[in-house]
């Protein structure tokens, strides 16, 4: 790998980050579909592809399906999440951030390696989009909603995909903090 190619791949890595504030402004579709090809180079087990991508567009529309998802979360009897239940009652929180779009990674079938090759292509999206100057967040909160059949006849997934890596994605009206505060990583050396 030549240095100016790592280094590029290097900036992407370290510095996209989950952004929670997004501008108005719509991203066109020749953008998201460059996207999605960016998402589909990842690998994926025997070469299935087992994606399909579900974009649901506009401001508007993400607000009434974050009211929803949070409606719904709110009637679990013991959700499966660590978050605040103040934070699903406040009516001032969406939590698509105020993003023009939302992208589903949806897999082609139920199994876990379908599952897995989708968050590898989520995660080749979230790269390119960084290289596009657009930011993203992944808002796992939202699965459990999307996931259900009533939900995808409303929003027009067909049934037979699942639901597995939703991210929002739009241009950043905000600076997020420039270190993840990771912790090193644990090797075994075997």
């Amino acid at each position: 790998m030549n240095s100016g190619t790592w280094t590029d791949l290097r900036s992407a890595i370290y510095g996209r980050r989950a952004v929670r504030l997004y501008k108005s402004t719509p991203i066109d579709r020749d953008t998201i579909e460059a996207l999605a090809h960016a998402a589909i180079q990842a690998p994926s087990a025997m070469n299935r592809q087992p994606w399909v991508f579900a974009v649901v567009e506009g401001k508007e529309r993400l607000q009434r399906l974050s009211d929803s998802v949070k409606h719904y979360l709110l009637t679990l009897p013991t959700p499966d999440f660590p978050i605040e239940r103040d934070m699903l009652m406040d009516p001032g929180v969406n939590i698509f951030h105020g993003a023009p779009a939302l992208i589903v990674v949806c897999a082609t079938s139920n199994d876990a390696q379908a599952a897995e090759d989708c968050c590898l292509a989520a995660e080749n999206l979230m790269l390119a989009a960084y290289a596009s100057d657009l930011a993203t967040c992944p808002v796992g909160l939202s699965r459990q909603y999307l996931v259900k059949p009533q939900t995808k006849r409303e929003l027009g997934i067909p049934q037979e995909l699942v639901p597995v890596f939703p991210v929002v994605a739009g241009y950043p009206d905000e600076e997020p903090q420039k270190s993840h505060g990771r912790h090193t990583p644990t090797i075994l050396w075997l």
